[in-house]
């Protein structure tokens, strides 16, 4: 839920435009300027409208007041029309937008979803952490992950397909003191078990038919973070070298006898229970205690429901197109109740077919299919 100040003295239009604000997003009125300075530091909102009739030096001054204190962005709503000399001058003030009336609920409410997403972006890119969301899971996640970034030991991740396990390992690594080195990503179910040594270790001219000298994954990760995705389909042969690797910190390129020395922090990921693995002796005791130092469990979507709505958001602004999409309460209400067997990749696949079928930006029910 996201706490927006609305900053006027109609009480008539603030009930109007309450009314109509998307679900997620609640309005709350207060009229006194002096108060509501002491409402932004109490309340810590996500956003403010600021109503002017025509805005005056002291509602820029004000206006300056009000987004540079709290760090939070401002909408600018006239009943009158605005002049571009006065729109530029409240931008540079530092007001989000400039909306000039009578001003509908759905289109402050649109400008208050694209205020929210790009502000959310802002702050993940800076921070450089890739986690979404304003649930207790999101919230808990993010502050192991930034703890876990300290420690320069393996991390296992666990959690179901499309969770988001290589999102919370570049969280790890782009936190971590190994930020300005290489992320090197690598799906270990995807290479049949004798190339991915080749892959992993590298290659020297000769040493098979094609064979070229070329480094393989372990250094090309030297000095950053090797991510090992799906780890729990390892070969028992693969988990042998994998594991003389971590022990000894050096690789040896396939056909060379010199060995070399790999400065290397190993993040791995599986949707298996290696513990269950581990009993049937399909992965080695070893390997496992050696990469589950540092574990954590990334949550499934159905247990964060609540971070829905800014998760869909945020992957709306990316889509590469110039309409400004928005959801509406029954389509949002579906997108909540569904289960997500596939996590985030299925709700990033459900809204991009829901795009090809929506009319005027706007996401309704009819355009929610699920497979």
């Amino acid at each position: 839920m996201y706490n927006i100040l609305y900053h006027g003295q109609h009480s008539g239009i603030y009930d109007r435009l309450k009314t109509s604000m998307p679900d997620d997003v609640r309005l709350r009125l207060d009229p006194n300027r002096d108060r509501f300075l002491d409402s932004l530091a109490r309340h810590r909102p996500h956003g403010i409208i600021l109503p002017l009739s025509s805005p005056t030096p002291d509602d820029l001054r004000y206006l300056r007041r009000l987004v540079d204190l709290p760090e939070v962005p401002g909408i600018i709503v006239t009943a009158e029309m605005m002049s571009a000399a006065q729109a530029v001058c409240c931008m540079r003030s530092g007001a989000y937008d400039c909306l000039t009336g009578p001003v509908t609920g759905e289109v402050l409410g649109a400008a208050i979803c694209r205020m929210i997403g790009n502000r959310t972006i802002s702050k993940t890119q800076s921070s450089d952490i890739l986690i979404f969301g304003d649930s207790r899971e999101a919230i808990n996640l993010r502050r192991v992950l930034g703890s876990f970034a300290a420690l320069d030991k393996p991390v296992l991740l666990t959690g179901e397909t499309g969770s988001g396990k290589e999102l919370a390992a570049k969280t790890i690594h782009r936190l971590s003191p190994r930020h300005d080195g290489p992320f090197v990503a690598v799906n270990c179910a995807s290479y049949p078990d004798e190339l991915l040594s080749s892959e992993l270790f590298g290659s020297n001219r000769g040493a098979y038919t094609g064979s070229i000298d070329r480094p393989g994954f372990f250094e090309a990760a030297h000095g950053g973070t090797l991510f090992l995705d799906e780890i729990g389909e390892l070969s028992q042969s693969g988990q042998v070298c994998f594991l003389r690797v971590l022990e000894e910190g050096r690789v040896r390129r396939i056909g060379s006898n010199q060995m070399r020395r790999v400065d290397v922090r190993i993040i791995a990921a599986t949707n298996r229970d290696l513990r269950e693995s581990m009993r049937i002796r399909r992965f080695r005791q070893d390997l496992y205690y050696r990469l589950n130092i540092l574990g954590v469990t990334v949550p499934p979507l159905r247990k964060r429901r609540a971070d829905i709505p800014v998760l869909t958001r945020n992957y709306l602004i990316t889509l590469k197109t110039h309409q400004h999409w928005r959801v509406d309460s029954r389509a949002m209400a579906l997108l909540a109740k569904h289960d997500w067997p596939g996590n985030v990749r299925e709700l990033q696949s459900v809204l991009l077919k829901a795009t090809l079928t929506a009319e005027k930006g706007l996401i309704s029910a009819g355009d929610i299919k699920f497979d």
